[in-house]
């Protein structure tokens, strides 16, 4: 979860302190709402720079910013100050979170964390959070741009017939 506030306040406390405090819901409260008012335990906190070691981030480093681990109802939540997609199992290792022993993982990628994420899962499942990333474009505040358009404007679900506009040619 991409909360800087929320990295802020848990390094402020000690290791295995019990924090009650706002977590997530900062960037876009419109669409996903606001912040989620949890009571956990603080398990990590320190830099956030990872090394990947699977297929896409082989080698490559990552830095999250400084970043965190609170552990909420039996669940560790991964709290960074940047942003990144989930592509590598060492972008929780790093943390001390070990996703081949979880039972669920649950991260937010679009496709790319599959090569990593695939061998170590019985079953993906897919799923559209609702906030800024959503597929489903209508939630989306569009400025400029020209109307009737495939996917905002899809009555069917499916494309219009072509005007020109989806190519970007103005029509004639």
């Amino acid at each position: 979860m991409v909360d800087p506030e929320g990295v802020r306040i848990l390094g402020d406390r000690a290791i295995g302190e019990t924090v009650t405090m706002a977590l997530g819901g900062r960037s876009a409260p419109e669409f996903g709402g606001g912040p989620l008012e949890v009571t956990g335990t603080l398990r990590w906190r320190g830099p956030g720079r990872v090394t990947g070691s699977g297929p896409m981030l082989a080698g490559l480093v990552r830095d999250f910013g400084s970043s965190a681990v609170l552990r909420t109802g039996g669940i560790d939540v991964l709290v960074v100050t940047l942003p990144h997609q989930i592509l590598d199992l060492e972008q929780f290792r790093a943390f001390g979170i070990e996703p081949a022993t979880r039972g669920v993982v649950a991260l937010k990628s679009m496709q790319h964390f599959r090569a990593a994420f695939a061998p170590i899962s019985g079953r993906i499942v897919v799923c559209d959070g609702g906030a800024l990333c959503t597929l489903d474009y209508a939630r989306l505040p569009c400025a400029r741009v020209p109307r009737r358009i495939f996917p905002l404007d899809a009555a069917s679900g499916s494309p219009p017939a072509s005007d020109g506009v989806r190519t970007g040619r103005r029509p004639t």
